[in-house]
């Protein structure tokens, strides 16, 4: 797998999941069917992820949970997925641990996908969306900064927007040739909403200082992703930063997240991000 769909396949796991909560002290509470959960990215050479889990209720997992346990319990290994554009079917392949995979998708901004997922276990969503244009950073930094308490990744940005309403998602990750189970279900990744009412006579500019639960260092590998989202992703990415990224919020009940799958939880959008990969000196 190419680089740039690596880190979209670790931003659509990291996307799906967040922290475990807290075990809830109660009882005799009816749990409700699970669902199949839809997460999807796109790497900046149009390689489609799909992330496939079943919902999970606040009193099915804990802090204690061993994590490749929970991800053996919800992954959804099972399922035929393909996605369908002008008369075309484009299938998946499926990579482990939930995850689906497209190789190189022709995507046309403006055009709608279908995304249909069957499961032997989990049954039957679908879900259609339209394609993004990418919004290209103008230009992209990215230093160390020592706050004399903690030593953060500096990074400043800018891009211009095009006519229209448009909103964006801004990410940094941290790139690492280790990867385990806690990774996927608490990964370290900086999330920043951008709605373009706030961006004056079209160029958008900004300087982030991103935290890490091991301080960066000179000679660390970051990812630096900036995408173009639909309204309708942006106020689910929205609702969802507000919750702190719950994990069984997001996950299972009460499923109050917006959603533009049928029969399912979860979000399907297709925009191509532009991807920076540096090092920080």
């Amino acid at each position: 797998m190419r680089v740039s769909s690596a880190i979209c396949v670790c931003l659509c796991v990291g996307l799906a999941f967040a922290c475990v909560p807290e075990p809830l002290a109660v009882d005799d509470i009816p749990q409700l069917k699970p669902k199949i959960v839809v997460s999807t990215q796109v790497s900046s050479n149009q390689s489609v992820a799909i992330l496939l889990t079943k919902s999970v209720g606040a009193l099915d997992a804990n802090e204690d949970t061993d994590p490749e346990e929970l991800i053996r319990q919800i992954a959804i290994d099972d399922a035929r997925v393909s996605m369908q554009h002008a008369g075309t079917r484009y299938d998946f392949f499926a990579l482990g641990n939930g995850v689906y995979s497209s190789g190189q998708v022709p995507l046309v901004p403006g055009d709608e996908y279908t995304l249909t997922v069957e499961s032997l276990s989990m049954g039957l969503v679908t879900s259609t969306t339209m394609v993004n244009e990418i919004v290209p950073f103008d230009f992209v930094q990215a230093n160390i900064f020592d706050s004399g308490y903690d030593t953060l990744a500096e990074v400043s940005y800018g891009f211009k927007d095009p006519p229209g309403k448009n909103f964006y998602m801004f990410n940094v990750q941290r790139l690492t040739g280790e990867f385990d189970s806690e990774d996927i279900l608490n990964p370290e990744i900086f999330i920043d909403l951008i709605d373009d009412s706030e961006i004056v006579n079209g160029l958008y500019q900004n300087r982030k200082r991103v935290e890490a639960r091991r301080d960066f260092e000179p000679g660390d590998t970051v990812a630096i992703v900036l995408s173009n989202i639909s309204e309708e992703y942006f106020k689910f990415m929205k609702v969802r930063a507000d919750a702190r990224f719950n994990f069984a919020e997001f996950l299972g009940e009460p499923a109050n997240y917006p959603t533009n799958i049928n029969g399912g939880l979860g979000f399907f959008n297709l925009h191509i991000p532009d991807v920076r990969i540096l090092r920080l000196e």
